[in-house]
């Protein structure tokens, strides 16, 4: 993974300076050969911009721990927590933690502590020796020593392998092909058009850089497991680390202040706090799941709780759709950290190599014993990418055939402009939205963890579902107005739930102010479309209350004919832009 993560890092930064260097050049030669148009002042201005982004990021980069720790003591009520303060907590974990930086030759980072039972870590600083790592006192309560060794130990690999240089270094050469695109898209003059083209080169560029940089991000996380798997010599510590922080960010009540800690440390921390559900509750339905929460409600340490076979079986079966589903390769191109399922593989694959029995085996079979269909998973796959798709890809056709027209002198064909981009773009809206929503009929009763379990399930087309148990709070925690809302089902698995008023946006609020703080806490019956990405959600149709009250949603409906009302409009538009084209 060294070699690999090297490679990465050379190779995403070579190809980010390979595209400034392409833009730069002709860019300046162009804007200089154009006094007119004020080149010299474009080129000066495009100069004194990246001067600035590098300046401003080297700056940045001296001065960020000091920043950092403002913002953590802030934002987090983050403390500092010495390593003999540890040592009380935990000793083997801080003599781990001392051992490890003496043998790589590293100052103890400063260690810190933010007082939240949401279990989490990250690291950040400008140098080895300039560095801090931060935990949460939930990090403390759910992982046990071996565990606990095992995120220490990542992390310090992220502090290690100098990370967060590599990542400034390339988010720098990001910065600086959005300057580019901003100053060539500001050119006037007699080279204007030729500066549209070249923007538009320059914008593609930047959004490939970002997909890079998000790959360079992922594969610097395969090698902090990695150096955490040598240094523990005890991969499946690691692997079941990332489990129970899933278990307890799932666990955990969620409130403004967790949102703001997930959130604004997501990209930092141990995992992505977006896919916690799913694992988090596959532990949580185990049969060492009732002596976990237990456990948890009673503050005591859920690291001591074991973990089951059968609870094993049933995380297999939920990683399933990271290592199978091919909409998981897709899903994880925009995450910063690698789906939990493939990094715990990976980790299972160190654990044989120092044969040691990996945890999981992630046979190829599903939950009834199955082998995978593999035709069922990839045959429809290439066909629901392009209906993803449909709205822009067909916005894009009207777009290059009204400009096609304008080239060739064809008046009706010039007159397809703003309309017969929202005519494609609302046919491929409607075409997208009567996939999502096959009808509903009368789904049978299932669970949370029924549902994420099956690997063939889709974050396009939606599984018609129906589900039992009560609703804990509102999906975003907080949010006087927030409409969806949480749900958790008679297994103790969550589910989001996402409502849709007949009137949008206002309607929405309304109901979200009104009704969804009386809904809190009441036993319901749930039906909607089921589909899973990086977290999972319900599209709801009808949710029915203990009482007897009930709520309809209109998620179908808006999800069906919103493309339809915006193709309708697009077409009168576009024929009034072709009847006047003709008529002159």
């Amino acid at each position: 993974m060294r070699s690999k993560a090297i490679f990465a890092s050379v190779l995403t930064i070579s190809i980010m300076s390979l595209f400034v260097f392409i833009l730069v050049s002709p860019f300046m030669i162009a804007a200089l050969s154009d006094p007119s148009g004020g080149g010299l002042g474009t080129v000066l201005g495009l100069l004194v911009a990246v001067a600035l982004t590098v300046g401003i990021n080297a700056l940045m980069w001296f001065i960020s721990p000091w920043l950092m720790d403002l913002t953590n003591r802030w934002f987090y009520r983050c403390r500092d927590m010495p390593l003999e303060e540890l040592g009380q907590y935990r000793p083997a974990v801080a003599r781990f933690v001392w051992e490890t930086c003496q043998k790589h030759g590293i100052q103890v980072p400063a260690l810190k502590l933010i007082d939240d039972m949401n279990p989490t870590a990250y690291c950040y600083g400008s140098t080895a020796n300039r560095s801090r790592l931060v935990v949460t006192r939930g990090l403390l309560h759910y992982l046990d020593d071996e565990e606990l060794k095992a995120v220490y130990a990542h992390e310090l690999g992220h502090i290690i392998h100098r990370d967060f240089i590599v990542m400034t270094i390339a988010s720098v050469m990001l910065q600086i092909l959005w300057q580019i695109y901003v100053s060539a898209k500001n050119v006037r003059g007699k080279n204007r058009e030729g500066a549209m083209a070249f923007a538009a080169v320059a914008y593609v560029f930047w959004w490939i850089s970002q997909y890079l940089l998000l790959y360079l991000s992922r594969v610097r996380e395969y090698y902090a497991d990695e150096f955490a798997a040598q240094e523990t010599a005890n991969p499946n510590a690691l692997s079941m680390a990332l489990v129970k922080v899933a278990y307890g960010i799932a666990r955990q009540p969620s409130s403004a202040f967790s949102k703001q800690l997930l959130g604004g440390t997501r990209a930092m921390g141990i995992s992505d706090p977006r896919s916690a559900q799913g694992t988090g509750f596959a532990y949580a339905t185990a049969n060492g799941a009732g002596r976990a929460t237990a456990a948890a409600m009673a503050g005591q340490n859920v690291g001591d709780v074991p973990v089951t076979v059968e609870g094993i079986a049933r995380i297999e079966k939920v990683f399933l759709f990271d290592l199978f589903n091919p909409w998981a390769k897709v899903l994880e191109l925009g995450s910063t950290h690698p789906l939990t399922g493939k990094r715990i593989q990976v980790l299972c694959g160190y654990a044989g190599a120092m044969r040691q029995q990996p945890l999981f085996r992630f046979d190829p079979i599903d939950a009834y014993g199955r082998p995978l269909d593999h035709a069922r998973l990839y045959g429809s796959f290439s066909m629901e990418v392009a209906i993803w798709f449909a709205p822009q890809l067909l916005a894009g056709a009207m777009f290059v055939l009204g400009l096609g027209g304008a080239i060739a002198g064809s008046a009706t064909l010039s007159g397809v402009g703003f309309g017969g981009v929202l005519l494609g773009f609302g046919a491929g809206a409607a075409l997208r939205g009567f996939y999502k929503f096959p009808s509903i009929g009368t789904p049978q009763l299932t669970t949370v963890i029924e549902l994420m379990m099956d690997p063939y399930v889709s974050p396009l087309r939606g599984r018609p579902v129906m589900l039992q148990g009560g609703l804990i709070g509102r999906a975003d925690a907080g949010g006087t107005y927030s409409e969806d809302m949480m749900m958790e089902d008679q297994g103790g698995g969550l589910m989001m739930l996402n409502y849709e008023h007949w009137l949008p946006l206002f309607g929405n609020a309304w109901f979200g102010y009104k009704n969804v703080q009386g809904l809190i806490g009441q036993p319901v019956q749930v039906r909607g479309w089921f589909r899973r990405g990086v977290s999972q959600q319900v599209d709801l149709d009808e949710m029915v209350t203990a009482s007897g009250q009930t709520v309809s949603s209109y998620t179908a409906f808006w999800g069906r004919f919103g493309g339809v009302l915006l193709l309708l409009v697009g077409l009168a538009l576009t024929v009034s832009a072709l009847a006047a084209a003709v008529s002159n």
